[in-house]
């Protein structure tokens, strides 16, 4: 399962196709917004805001602002075509589709009838080692115009845009037709040609080609032979839907344009802050930019017309953001309807803002949340529910507020800030590089590349002051000069089977690898089997049983209803997961399953067991 999941695809294959969609889909605008893109990553959206507007315009050293010829500038169109040749792609030219409309000096297709001339699709090729040709992509181009005539095309894209909304009947649906009618004629006959079918096929495009893309599969079946309607169509911040099920449209909670629209109507809710869940569309994933982070830019909420809330909708925003949501680690346990805020603050927040799930604007998220940090240094934190946090490059440090949680701190040195005395947490080390925190109300997370502990212990005046402690996190214990906080007490295992008994005081039992028999005390302990199958049996005491990743299929001897049954990091999950979606009655036994995984609860009726004894994180 994954948030990209497409059609009947695998989570391997939808994931290859939406790179491919974001590659073609980005070379579309030839990098005409890496002026702004710079210049917000380098000044920001607060007091440089003058700065990343003039950087827009003129670019600078490492960037070419939409003026063209200015001196000093990198080629930006020239990266662009270099990239999307990276992916794999290799534009394909009017000439070889015997194509007879208008096209500029970049080979970039216009819009063929009037009132749709400012209208601009790439056409696209993958070829094989022998150099037959593999994949056809089209990508429409959202509202904008080359540097040359940028005033003009986007003055004639906007009035697409507006009788997209308002009318007359259908313009949406049939802009694609209306445009490129001819073009994608000969397209398909050149993939006909080549032995290629319309599977072959991607559509892609952002904003108003995001629109052109839902139009094309809107037509699909009825224009061009039908050869276009087994097509793969993957849509960037469209704010239209289409009316059938093939169209994956991919967009930032917090970009006004997206979902704008009703379908492709137009109502007032458009123009206000639209957060409907759409069939097709992927609900909530947040760009937490300088602008969703400011609580003085967010006085007013987002809105089409609310300007400052369109950096939410640039494309390269997309292009780095939704990429390392493909990239993250926690990917498989995404859904289409997971919350998933991305990291996309310029250099100077980052410093002093912290990534979190704010909620802005926007219907109630559900489930957990997954974080996922940038390749600088990040401050990262969590809430009071689950949550999944990834760091990924840089030096970062994160704080949770409880609940059950996954840290992954990635490459650099990382930094977990508890911001209470370490005496309130119990932590284990399972000896493979997993630092387990417990809070003191039993919720637990598993940390893994935390090089240090930050704790707030009391200074002076009976402790009214704190001072920050920093704990090294060694192999024995975390370490603060010649002091020491031990872990707590572990059996572990090994990669084989294993056979693992608890002290009487309370143990954290590591099954590991292997086909393991964890066997408790009377304390209170901490059953982790890890993978292979294994058999977990209580000896009293108030337990819990924690299951993470793919922990194969495991039984459960002696649970009681004041147990804790703890899911985190399974597949399967959705965010408004209910255990008896999960669960099944095996003759006396309850069975939960997720994925291909299973836990059998021996001699344990459906009936007896509660919702609040089974985290589902």
């Amino acid at each position: 399962m994954g948030v990209y999941d497409y059609k009947n695809f695998s989570t391997a294959e939808s994931k290859a196709l939406f790179s491919d969609a974001m590659a073609i889909t980005l070379y579309s605008y030839h990098n005409l917004d890496n002026g702004f893109a710079a210049g917000y990553q380098h000044n920001g959206f607060g007091l440089g805001l003058p700065a990343t507007l003039i950087t827009a315009l003129v670019g600078g050293t490492d960037s070419q602002g939409v003026i063209p010829g200015v001196p000093w500038n990198p080629d930006s169109e020239k990266l662009a075509l270099e990239a999307v040749k990276k992916a794999g792609w290799t534009p394909i030219t009017a000439t070889q589709l015997g194509y007879d409309g208008k096209t500029d000096a970049r080979g970039t297709f216009y819009g063929e009838k009037a009132g749709f001339t400012s209208a601009q699709v790439e056409i696209l090729g993958k070829y094989d080692a022998q150099g037959h040709l593999t994949e056809v992509g089209v990508s429409f181009r959202g509202t904008s115009g080359p540097r040359e005539i940028l005033i003009g095309d986007s003055i004639g894209d906007a009035i697409n845009d507006l009788l997209a909304a308002l009318g007359p009947k259908d313009y949406a649906k049939n802009y694609v037709g209306e445009a490129f009618g001819k073009l994608l004629g000969n397209v398909a006959a050149f993939a006909s040609a080549n032995g290629l079918s319309g599977k072959d096929v991607l559509f892609s495009g952002h904003s108003l080609g995001g629109l052109a893309v839902n139009s094309a599969a809107d037509l699909s079946t009825d224009k061009w032979g039908g050869f276009y309607k087994d097509s793969n169509y993957i849509a960037y911040a469209s704010p239209t839907q289409s009316s059938n099920d093939k169209v994956l449209n991919v967009g930032y909670e917090n970009d006004p344009v997206f979902r704008a629209l009703d379908g492709s109507t137009f109502n007032l809710a458009s123009v206000g802050v639209h957060d409907a869940a759409k069939a097709s569309t992927t609900d909530n994933i947040v760009s937490f930019n300088d602008h969703y982070a400011s609580t003085a830019w967010n006085v007013l909420p987002f809105s089409i017309l609310n300007i400052p809330t369109w950096i939410s909708h640039l494309p390269t925003a997309y292009g780095d953001g939704m990429n390392r949501v493909i990239e993250s680690k926690f990917y498989d346990l995404t859904s289409k309807d997971s919350t998933i805020v991305v990291a996309n603050l310029s250099d100077p927040a980052r410093a002093n803002t912290w990534v979190q799930d704010l909620n802005r604007n926007a219907e109630t998220h559900k489930g957990s949340t997954f974080i996922i940090g940038s390749d600088a240094n990040d401050l990262i934190q969590g809430g009071k529910g689950n949550d999944y946090l990834e760091g990924r490059d840089g030096n970062d440090t994160f704080r949770d507020g409880g609940g059950y949680n996954i840290v992954l701190g990635g490459k650099g040195s990382n930094v977990l800030d508890l911001q209470q005395s370490v005496k309130n947490f119990v932590f284990a080390n399972d000896g493979v590089g997993n630092l387990y925190v417990k809070d003191a109300n039993g919720g637990i997370s598993i940390t893994r590349d935390i090089g240090n502990i930050l704790t707030k212990e009391p200074a002076f005046l009976w402790g009214v002051f704190k001072d920050d402690v920093t704990h090294s996190v060694t192999a024995d214990g975390l370490k603060v000069g010649n002091n020491v906080t031990q872990y707590a007490s572990t059996v572990k295992g090994g990669a084989g089977a294993d056979t693992l008994t608890a002290h009487a005081t309370g143990d954290w039992l590591f099954g590991l690898d292997g086909n393991d028999h964890l066997i408790g005390g009377k304390g209170n302990d901490v059953f982790v089997g890890g993978a292979g199958n294994d058999l977990m049996e209580s000896g009293g005491g108030v337990n819990t049983f924690l299951f993470t990743g793919g922990f194969g299929q495991d039984k459960v001897i002696g649970y009681q209803a004041s147990d804790k049954l703890v899911f985190l990091g399974v597949q399967g999950v959705t965010p408004d997961d209910n255990f008896r979606a999960h669960a099944s009655t095996v003759g006396h036994d309850t069975v939960l399953t997720f994925g291909g995984d299973s836990v059998t609860l021996v001699g344990v009726g459906l009936e007896s067991l509660s919702g609040s004894g089974i985290v589902i994180a």
